[in-house]
């Protein structure tokens, strides 16, 4: 590769890229040019790291002026591409936070996904929010703060509320909730100090809270008021009970978190303590995949701290680990990361992989509650020759013979992956026929993983082709072959697809398909080699309206614009379009968004909701193709499967007929939805 001689010696990050230009890895370096061509030396680099390097076509490169900068860049870019050899933290996008508005009169007390930089106080990261909801149910019982989102502020010495008149105070003032700031019944300084001793208790100084309980309890039963008291007493077991959790304390200890992990596989569970003045305040567990079993420790170390680290509002002074990370850390972070060797911080290690692994048998029991590996016994089942790790169901839709639609949703053992599922706006048939929709929208997916693809080689026009195209598009400007890109098999042009610039525009224009190919998908393979010999990042095509969902499959966004530059192009095309009494639509291709790889993955069985008809159309279309993918059918009235010639009907406590139901159900759901959506507009 031509490109490692030009490498940078400095700091940076580099990004590795697919064949179909897409980010699989990103990976920061102290300096670039060792750190790159060490991928190309004869060295074991582990499983996930050979397949890489196996997958990888281009390396691009970005300098910085120093490793922190590096690192910075390396952890944003991971969180916003997400590249598939990197290790990610599954669970960042469930963080909750808890905001305190500090910066207004009155002060309200929230849980948000974000941080911003607004003046409030923040508590957080903490995974479940049930967790914080549970323990303000408790705390408001002894605090009681407001619970609105009134904007409350001081003028003239009173409190006033924004925008809006409140004359009498809510039912949280009479159940003693609330001291009712709204409506002027207590002071500024009164709220404050009830906002002050939460986030006492929040910062792990609950002793505040259990002193004053405990003197309006002793002063209540000294004024014979036993009622009173005895309420009181019920708040101090609620807060020393939301208080018990603090089972490590030392007045002596540093404030500090302790993190340690528990590898299962390709998962890796992590356990977090948080320590502060002293006390175990929070605890949190994680959940990473990696691509391979074989990772380094000290990757997946590093990869949970740059993640974590990232949108933490809390760092104390030291976090103790379990194994060294690079120094660079301590610097960007603002933290001293400790791997001790002896005493009570190694007891606190012991203690946090002790919870890893129980949090690991708990994710374990949560998958397997409802019995014996249901893919294992559907494989079973169904005699099938391999695990079915990834399953397509497919489901029609329509409302009265209106906006038909169809859906695939996918499963990959046994849980959804929501991220792959489809759904189809059918183009061809107009009639209702559910048997001709399902092949339709069969005909779509299939094609992305047909054999017949291979039977085609895609390149750049030749020279002596040039006429043939021009003849066939009927375009006497045409001057350049090589702005073309044709498909063929064997020697015969069965389509091609013109790539030019106008006014710095990067366009796609007259793509032809011989009818005798069409449905092969041969045009969305043409538009995909043009867009990966690209180097625009952004590509711009108009289109008939009808053909709009066609190019959405590819990952094309329709523009309402005219995009400039391209104004006589738009004219041009109108007039072509007005003369096939039609309208056009303008399309952009953004490469950094990339397309959409819901299609690029293989199943291992295809589920269609029906009985045996449905699943002739399935054998029908998958013959078509060349497909041995297994294809079954489910019919609802009584549950049976119908597969290769054969019913098979499982009883009705199967796991296994209750992961088929359960898929079923999910794709008719998701074609529902899709079909209420369209009626709407």
């Amino acid at each position: 590769m031509k490109k490692l001689k030009n490498i940078p010696k400095g700091p940076g990050i580099y990004k590795m890229l697919n064949s179909e230009g897409q980010v699989i890895y990103v990976g920061k370096a102290k300096n670039l040019d060792k750190r790159i061509k060490s991928y190309f030396q004869k060295k074991d680099h582990g499983i996930r790291m050979e397949k890489m390097i196996a997958n990888m076509d281009d390396i691009k490169w970005i300098e910085t002026d120093s490793e922190i900068e590096a690192l910075i860049l390396e952890t944003n870019l991971i969180k916003e591409l997400r590249p598939k050899y990197n290790i990610l933290m599954k669970d960042d996008k469930n963080f909750v936070y808890i905001k305190i508005t500090t910066n207004e009169d009155f002060p309200r007390i929230t849980t948000v996904r974000k941080v911003l930089k607004d003046g409030a106080k923040y508590f957080g990261p903490i995974l479940a929010s049930h967790k914080v909801d549970k323990m303000f149910k408790i705390l408001r019982k002894v605090l009681p703060f407001r619970n609105c989102s009134l904007d409350i502020e001081i003028q003239k010495g009173k409190a006033v509320v924004i925008k809006k008149t409140i004359k009498y105070p809510c039912l949280d003032h009479y159940i003693k909730r609330c001291i009712t700031p709204c409506t002027g019944l207590c002071t500024k300084e009164e709220y404050m100090k009830i906002i002050e001793q939460v986030i006492d208790f929040l910062e792990g100084k609950p002793e505040e809270i259990i002193k004053k309980v405990k003197k309006e309890m002793m002063d209540a039963a000294a004024e014979k008021k036993f009622e009173i008291a005895a309420s009181l007493r019920d708040k101090l077991k609620m807060v020393e009970e939301i208080s018990q959790k603090q089972v490590v304390s030392d007045p002596n200890m540093k404030d500090m978190d302790i993190i340690n992990f528990h590898r299962e596989g390709t998962y890796y569970y992590f356990n977090l303590f948080q320590i502060r003045n002293g006390k175990l305040v929070n605890q949190e567990n994680f959940t990473s995949k990696s691509a391979e079993v074989e990772d380094d420790p000290k990757e997946i170390l590093e990869t949970f701290i740059k993640q974590y680290y990232k949108v933490a509002v809390s760092i104390p002074k030291e976090v103790v680990i379990p194994s060294e990370i690079e120094k660079i850390f301590d610097k960007w972070i603002g933290t001293h990361f400790l791997v001790p060797q002896r005493g009570d911080k190694i007891k606190l290690l012991k203690l946090a992989l002790k919870n890893a692994e129980s949090y690991a048998k708990q994710c374990r029991v949560k998958v397997m509650q409802e019995g014996i590996d249901p893919v294992e016994e559907l494989q079973t089942a169904l005699n099938l020759k391999k695990r079915p790790v990834r399953i397509e169901c497919y489901d029609i839709s329509h409302l009265s013979g209106t906006n038909q639609v169809g859906s695939m949703v996918v499963f990959e053992n046994g849980l959804a992956k929501k991220s792959d599922y489809r759904r189809f706006k059918l183009r061809k048939v107009e009639k209702i026929d559910d048997y001709a929709s399902l092949e339709e929208v069969l005909t779509r997916r299939l094609s992305y993983i047909s054999k017949i693809q291979d039977e085609y080689a895609t390149k750049k026009a030749l020279k002596k082709e040039l006429p043939f195209i021009k003849e066939t598009v009927k375009r006497a400007r045409i001057k350049d072959h090589k702005e073309f890109y044709t498909i063929k098999k064997k020697d015969k042009i069965c389509g091609f697809i013109q790539k030019k610039v106008v006014n710095e525009k990067n366009m796609l224009s007259a793509l032809w398909i011989d009818e005798k190919e069409r449905g092969k998908k041969l045009g969305q393979r043409l538009i995909g080699h043009a867009i990966k010999k690209s180097e625009a990042k952004r590509l711009y095509l108009s289109c008939r309206k009808e053909l709009a969902s066609y190019y959405s499959e590819i990952g094309f966004q329709q523009t309402k614009t005219i995009p400039k530059g391209l104004e006589k192009e738009h004219k041009y095309c109108n007039e072509k379009y007005c003369a096939l009494n039609t309208e056009g639509v303008w399309f952009v291709y953004d490469k950094k968004k990339g397309k959409d790889t819901s299609f690029s993955g293989k199943p291992d069985l295809i589920i269609i909701d029906g009985g045996k008809g449905q699943l002739g159309v399935g054998e029908k279309t998958l013959k078509k193709f060349k497909s041995k993918v297994p294809v079954i059918s489910i019919a609802k009235k009584n549950e049976e499967i119908f597969y290769a010639g054969k019913k098979l009907i499982l009883t009705r406590t199967s796991d296994a007929l209750k992961l088929v139901q359960r898929i079923r159900d999910e794709a008719h759901r998701f074609a529902v939805e899709y079909q209420k959506k369209l009626r709407k507009f």
